[in-house]
């Protein structure tokens, strides 16, 4: 009934389906479940009807009942009860109840529906109706009726041995698949099997012995030996003396609810499962990526790291072990670093060919791989030898930086499935970042260093397209990194008058603007769209400390740590431009790394803007006395408001004294 409110007086449990019945039917539910609130709601005039189980906490339905009565609500109250107490029924209706239904499944509910919405719509039991004398169907009517009805409906005799059927209508037939000649005369029990189930079979036969109705949901079976749900309700049927003469039997096949209400168990049993998963998956990786992080914060050397990572895989319930690997660029072979948990040796050297396939395809494609015990065989860090039942493969990746392998082996089935694989990368990612930090710092405060010196005869490279277009030789100055790729270059370029027009036209040339001009040249900013090669040494050890170009070929001078492999650093550069060579490569003392070192830790701390600022503002003499210019003209040349160009000055100003009085500060 819409726009009905309904007032449900019910303990919790039980009345989920109550209040999914009359919701269905459109009444609006509010639930309570004591006496004394019902009764505080039912007098507000908001209600248009109570149902109330009889049994209440610490109260029954009927004092409900009559404390209603007795307030003049006008509230209609329909009992709806578990309790065969007797004498419950009497009381009620003494009470102010209008309808009293005993609970018996589900056709309980839907007479519980249809009461409700009838005292609802204000129809009484003692109102005026209609004389229906003379329409009273003929015993034909009713037959018929029985027989075409969509439930199917069967009568049993007591008075035979057994209790045989002695009637089915068209329906039962069609549920159960038995002609109506091989069901006559049989007890139904032959439409039980194996899965019917037998206190199901014991409630129906204690009814039947006790003379009263009974509603239940057995797994029958058809003629054909497939099973399907029914919603039986047997009842006695009394004769005019009032001896028992028959039991009517309605059957009604629940077969596609059940099969509903099966799929929601098992869907809410998978989230359930799924749930407790992630709760372990959960309490594993934050252990895991606090300590990594911890072991990172705490350790500078990159052994120990390794070390202390692996030990802490083991650690980790639902992980065997770990290692960490390299391929090594001399020999080719994956050379083990550190390893913990299991059997596999720190020192270790293995053809990467005999190595699991997980390994092989993470070293080929530099992405996350696994694989469990099921589907491999022994060998060299096979999960079934080195004491796991899943290998997980995570690369250490930071950019273009290889820091090598970590290899981890669950113990569990559930171990390392799809969330936690996602995890772990992101755990790799974070051993590369902290290795990456570990070497640029070495690279900054080794006392010896490599410098290589690469030339590079390409007429594509970004820096030889540049200084083409200038028309003479450029130095590089410097580079600020941007979003998306894009960086901005910048340049000195000698002589009396450089030409900076054809900058604009480059392909590769996003703007271009004068940072200063003196008499001996110009000093210029360009935003390239693709950040050129000599931007990623970083990423592989490398510091650009000294670059020059012509329109024929660019000249690098690099500095890196003297163990590092030269030809990663290379290969930056093979891999985008043509006629690159090595011109020398020498050992030597470092230069002032007091100096690069500060210089390098101020640069962490500045924005793009700050370092764009003070960079500008340095290249055209602005810290100069007496100043050749303002900054209203190099906020001119940088494209931002006078007001803009100050703040972001000041601000690297205060972090360039910070990180000069205290250097411990985060600036």
């Amino acid at each position: 009934m819409a726009n009905a409110r309904a007032l449900l007086v019910h303990p919790e449990e039980g009345s989920d389906r109550i209040e999914t019945a009359l919701g269905a039917a459109g009444f609006e539910v509010t639930r309570t479940d004591t006496a004394a609130s019902a009764v505080a709601k039912a007098t507000t005039g908001e209600y248009d009807c109570v149902v109330s189980e009889y049994a209440l906490a610490g109260d029954d339905g009927v004092a409900l009942a009559t404390a209603i009565e007795e307030s003049d609500a006008g509230v209609p109250v329909v009992m709806f009860t578990a309790t065969d107490e007797e004498g419950v029924p009497e009381a009620a209706f003494e009470n102010g109840v209008d309808r009293f239904l005993q609970k018996n499944g589900s056709a309980s509910i839907d007479r519980l529906v249809s009461d409700v919405s009838t005292v609802c719509s204000g129809v009484s039991a003692s109102e005026t109706r209609q004389d229906v004398s003379d329409h009273e169907p003929t015993a034909s009517e009713v037959t018929r009726a029985v027989e075409d009805a969509p439930i199917g409906i069967s009568i049993s005799d007591p008075d035979l041995p057994d209790y045989p059927l002695v009637y089915v209508n068209d329906a039962w037939e069609e549920h159960t698949g038995y002609p109506v000649e091989e069901a006559l005369g049989r007890n139904p029990r032959f439409l039980q099997g194996p899965g019917t189930d037998p206190e199901t079979v014991d409630e129906i036969a204690e009814a039947i012995g006790n003379e009263e109705e009974v509603t239940v949901e057995i797994r029958n079976y058809r003629r054909d030996g497939t099973p399907f749900w029914n919603e039986l309700t047997v009842a006695p049927v009394y004769d005019d003396d009032g001896d028992l003469a028959h039991y009517v039997g309605f059957q009604n096949d629940i077969s596609d609810r059940k099969e509903a209400e099966r799929l929601a168990e098992e869907r809410a049993e998978k989230l359930a499962t799924e749930r407790r998963s992630l709760d372990r998956v959960l309490g594993r990786v934050n252990g895991l990526l606090s300590d990594i992080s911890r072991i990172l914060v705490e350790n500078r050397d990159s052994g120990v790291i390794s070390e202390r990572v692996c030990e802490v895989i083991a650690g980790e319930p639902g992980y065997a072990g770990g290692w960490i690997g390299e391929v090594s660029s001399a020999t080719g072979r994956l050379e083990i670093r550190a390893a913990s948990g299991v059997s596999v040796e720190p020192g270790a050297s293995y053809d990467v060919a005999e190595t699991p396939a997980e390994v092989q395809e993470a070293i080929e494609t530099e992405e996350l791989h696994s694989g469990s015990i099921e589907h491999v065989a022994d060998g060299p860090l096979e999960p079934k030898s080195a004491g796991g039942r899943r290998l997980l493969v995570v690369p250490l990746t930071y950019g273009d930086r290889q820091y090598g392998l970590l290899g981890i082996y669950g113990n569990g089935a559930d171990v390392l499935a799809r969330r936690e694989r996602r995890v772990c990368e992101s755990v790799g990612k974070m051993i590369a970042n902290g290795l990456h930090s570990i070497e640029t710092t070495e690279i900054l405060t080794t006392d010896r260093v490599v410098e290589l010196v690469v030339g590079i005869r390409d007429e594509t490279a970004a820096l030889s397209r540049i200084a083409d277009a200038v028309g003479g030789e450029v130095v590089h100055l410097g580079t600020t990194r941007l979003e998306d790729d894009e960086c901005e270059l910048y340049f000195r370029a000698d002589g009396e008058d450089p030409d900076l027009d054809e900058l604009a036209s480059l392909p590769l040339v996003e703007s271009m603007r004068t940072v200063s001009e003196t008499n001996d040249g110009v000093s210029f900013a360009v935003t390239v769209t693709d950040s050129p090669p000599l931007t990623q040494l970083a990423a592989h050890g490398g510091v650009v400390t000294e670059a020059t170009a012509t329109a024929d070929e660019a000249t690098l001078t690099i500095e890196a740590p003297p163990e590092h492999d030269v030809r990663s650093i290379l290969d930056v550069f093979r891999d985008e431009y043509e006629g690159v060579e090595l011109r020398s490569r020498v050992e030597r003392e470092s230069r002032d790394r007091t100096v690069a070192e500060f210089a390098a830790a101020v640069d962490e701390r500045l924005t793009d803007r700050q370092r764009a600022a003070l960079k500008t503002a340095e290249l055209n003499g602005y810290f100069e006395w007496p100043r050749p210019v303002d900054g209203s003209e190099i906020a001119e040349r940088m494209g931002i408001t006078r007001q803009t160009f100050h703040q972001h000055l000041r601000a690297a100003e205060r972090k360039l004294v910070e990180a000069y009085v205290d250097p411990r500060s985060d600036g």
